[in-house]
């Protein structure tokens, strides 16, 4: 596969990016990369949705937007020329139906991003005390399926990568998920025309000693079954900075959809 989107960007909008990931910085790397649909991800939460954290509440509708203003800027354009940039978000989600934005703004978005996994943030999106791997997994299983019932997300985001724990955990916690739950899964994905994410955690383990790429099998096992079940694919990085995709991490993603038969590319 020849990668040539990325929808899942983080600009220096986002608290948790890095100074130099301005959109000029991130539209140059990806085009210095072959990357011809880009696509902005800041994270945000709704002001007309309660429930936002201390850290999302500068982080509302407005604040996301405001990277149209930079995008038009004389550089961005010049950068821009010849790729379709999208301004899509990255919002959260805190179990059932809490979702930090609301259909009205999402009307305002090219795409939306829900991740169901950011249990890293304690007592917000996930409680604190729970460190039981196969608690992790059903409360991972129900996160997902409460994503597809919303009907909101343009794709979900690093599906069922753990957050927060040890580096071993999300495969661990993956290696407990049969292939039947991730069935069960991946066809209400498909059902909800929700997209399934290749983020940069798939593509992570890299052995630089030998040149090999050594992909986690639960990671392709995953994708996997979620390719025989119909899926779309959306790339993304997930980069909080340029340093990420100066990197490869797109030419790596490539091989990893190529290790798990993946064609189907969402296109926006």
């Amino acid at each position: 596969m020849h990668i040539t989107s990325d929808i899942h960007l983080h600009s220096n909008l986002s608290s948790c990016a890095k100074p130099e990931s301005t959109p000029a910085a991130l539209l140059k790397a990806c085009r210095d990369q072959g990357i011809r649909t880009v696509g902005f991800a800041d994270h945000l939460w709704d002001k007309a949705m309660p429930g936002a954290s201390k850290w999302y509440q500068p982080q509302d509708v407005e604040h996301v937007l405001s990277i149209k203003q930079a995008l038009v800027s004389e550089e961005c354009q010049e950068l821009s020329r010849g790729l379709k940039v999208l301004v899509g978000c990255e919002t959260e989600f805190l179990g059932g139906k809490q979702v930090g934005i609301s259909r009205e703004a999402a009307s305002l978005f090219d795409f939306i991003l829900i991740p169901p996994d950011h249990f890293h943030m304690k007592n917000y999106v996930f409680p604190a005390d729970m460190t039981d791997p196969e608690g992790i997994k059903t409360i991972m299983i129900r996160r997902f399926m409460e994503v597809m019932a919303l009907g909101l997300a343009t794709a979900v985001v690093h599906p069922f990568h753990a957050m927060g724990f040890t580096p071993e955990m999300p495969t661990l916690v993956q290696s407990l998920i049969s292939d039947n739950e991730y069935r069960e899964c991946f066809t209400a994905a498909k059902q909800a025309r929700c997209a399934i994410e290749l983020n940069s955690c798939v593509a992570r383990r890299h052995d630089a000693g030998t040149g090999e790429d050594n992909f986690s099998p639960e990671y392709i096992r995953m994708m996997t079954i979620a390719r025989e079940c119909g899926c779309t694919f959306s790339i993304g990085s997930d980069a909080h900075s340029p340093e990420l995709i100066i990197g490869g991490v797109h030419k790596r993603l490539e091989r990893f959809a190529d290790a798990c038969g993946i064609t189907d590319i969402l296109q926006l």
